[in-house]
């Protein structure tokens, strides 16, 4: 149930909001500035940034806080 709630409206929203946020600064820093020859489209984006959250996920970076604090029984 708890991964019902991240992936209502607001989650969803902030991904695709994060996502235009992060194509729009790949292409004016990386590429206009850095001279990177490849600019990304949105669904290139979208892709890149769902891998680094899935491939980030297990380090807590960007996951609730309670992951650090589980609350283990004590004997």
């Amino acid at each position: 149930m708890r991964l019902l709630g991240m992936l209502t409206g607001g989650g969803i929203a902030a991904f695709f909001f994060f996502t235009w946020i992060i194509e729009i600064l790949w292409n004016s820093i990386v590429v206009g500035h850095l001279g990177f020859p490849v600019k990304l489209n949105y669904w290139q984006t979208a892709g890149l940034y769902f891998l680094v959250i899935l491939f980030t996920a297990w380090t807590g970076i960007g996951a609730a806080g309670r992951i650090w604090h589980r609350r283990h029984p004590r004997d």
